[in-house]
């Protein structure tokens, strides 16, 4: 066929050897010298072969040799058992199936491979370029912005008396921390997007070759890579702004994230004293934002807090990213659930978890280790849904069949406990579409929101029901949730 000559090297080398070939097998599509024509012939005596002058070759598909039909090729694809077989074997085994021809099948396949190399060559790495051009000029814009930050923190510092200078160092060393933790991040993902740019570009290199071949099996065993380079993660650089408020004679201060620090010279009345420790009290039993942290998850589903400082959180991807409190990605996880981990949750040793709903899992990321391991396989029939880490280093785990609901408490992969039914066998929890959400209160009771039921039960270490509130005023005993009223 015409249009495969562009196939042939002009290099005219011989397939067993390497040394000059001057003869050419039509039929196994080989360059061979003069001393391999016989050891060609003889080690495959069960077909035929067309051996002629290298000049006079004649380019074309090689099929594979049929392993139940000595001397016959394989130029039919069986739709059925997705397997190539021979004429022997469409009159055979195969009398019955949906059969194509090869060509037919190699040439969809080249169609995929084709589409596969023009979304890479002209939507994702062009799409990857901008993302490290951007990347580039929010390193450039990061460093510049946080060296002028400091000047105006050493600018500042000459207001200050010298008795609290040990202040501007802690703002300093906050500075300097985001700063690390910033470049860091950014120069982290810039290099992996290089990474993948670099992957893509070899990726399109070696479909080409599969454009190439002359063996069809070679075609078949193509897979795409494409639904990995799709999920492009967008880095977002955040950062804290340094302000500063002076007010001679009776306050400065200053803020840089988490680190503040107010100098006011007041003197304080019995009256005002009185009133400053009931603000104090009255503010305890009030919610305030402690910091408002972006992310590029929306909607934020689920969120666990890992120390003080940073959480895990998930969205509708498959992606769980830890990012500190100004938002900056420190670490991202990639699962493999077909949509988004239902629930997340850290073990006492600071490893994550999450559930997987369509396996019935709940996998672990083993600290140190980018490998997903499969932690807990729930029962049959039983999908996992939310999930808590207890102070013992159990594992709490909220499961529904249906309408049904219970929870399993395991140690590691054992499992201790199953809460479902109280001890008159009657269900514990209401039949319902809501799923139930987890903790633990002082005292290592469970506690878990029935939703279904409108209120909030909690189980205590031999599966008994301590209570039962639906948030009526006068029906809870608060001395219940308390470890000295606990009784």
């Amino acid at each position: 066929m015409a249009t495969f000559r562009s196939w042939v090297q002009d290099i005219n080398e011989c397939h067993l050897c390497g040394k000059s070939s001057i003869e050419f097998c039509n039929s196994c599509q080989l360059n061979l010298c003069v001393n391999c024509v016989s050891k060609h012939v003889d080690k495959f005596q069960s077909l035929s072969h067309d051996i002629v002058p290298f000049k006079n070759r004649k380019i074309h598909w090689v099929f594979p040799e049929c392993k139940f039909h000595q001397g016959q090729r394989c130029e039919v694809h069986c739709q059925d058992c997705q397997t190539p077989i021979c004429i022997k074997c469409c009159i055979g085994a195969h009398k019955h199936h949906d059969a194509s021809e090869i060509v037919e099948v190699v040439e969809l396949k080249q169609q995929e491979i084709r589409k596969d190399i023009e979304e890479i060559e002209t939507k994702l790495i062009p799409e990857y370029k901008k993302i490290n051009t951007y990347l580039q000029g929010r390193l450039t814009k990061v460093t510049e912005e946080l060296t002028n930050t400091e000047q105006e923190k050493e600018r500042l510092r000459t207001t200050w008396h010298q008795e609290v200078d040990d202040i501007f160092d802690q703002v300093g060393i906050a500075i300097q921390a985001m700063k690390k933790s910033c470049l860091e991040n950014v120069t982290a993902y810039q290099t992996k997007i290089k990474n993948l740019i670099e992957e893509m570009t070899q990726a399109i290199q070696e479909n080409k070759q599969f454009l190439k071949t002359t063996k069809p099996l070679d075609v078949f065993n193509y897979k795409s890579n494409l639904n990995e380079y799709r999920n492009i993660i967008k880095v977002s650089v955040k950062y804290p702004s340094l302000k500063a408020n002076i007010v001679e004679g009776k306050e400065l201060s200053i803020e840089m994230g988490e680190t503040k620090a107010l100098l006011a010279h007041t003197s304080l009345s019995n009256s005002a004293v009185d009133v400053l420790c009931t603000s104090q009290k009255y503010l305890l039993t009030m919610a305030r934002v402690i910091a408002d942290i972006p992310t590029e998850h929306k909607p934020l589903r689920r969120m666990v807090c890992v120390g003080e400082n940073e959480a895990w959180i998930i969205g509708s991807n498959k992606t769980i990213s830890r990012v500190d409190i100004h938002g900056c990605v420190k670490e991202t996880v990639v699962t493999n659930c077909r949509l988004w981990p239902d629930d997340i949750s850290v073990t006492n040793q600071g490893e994550l978890i999450y559930s997987d709903c369509n396996k019935r899992t709940v996998n672990i990321i083993r600290t140190g280790q980018c490998k997903i391991e499969i932690l807990i396989t729930t029962p049959w029939d039983w999908i996992p849904s939310r999930m808590h880490c207890t102070r013992s280093g159990d594992t709490l785990v909220s499961m529904f069949n249906g309408q049904k609901k219970k929870i399993i408490r395991y140690h590691g992969k054992k499992k201790m406990q199953v809460i479902e039914k109280d001890e008159h066998e009657k269900p514990i929890f209401e039949d319902g579409n809501f799923v139930l959400y987890l903790s633990e209160n002082n005292n290592g009771n469970v506690c878990a929101s029935d939703m279904n039921a409108g209120v909030l039960v909690a189980i205590d270490m031999e599966g008994r029901v301590r209570f039962r509130y639906d948030g009526t005023p006068g029906k809870f005993n608060a001395a219940i949730l308390s470890s000295k009223g606990d009784k």
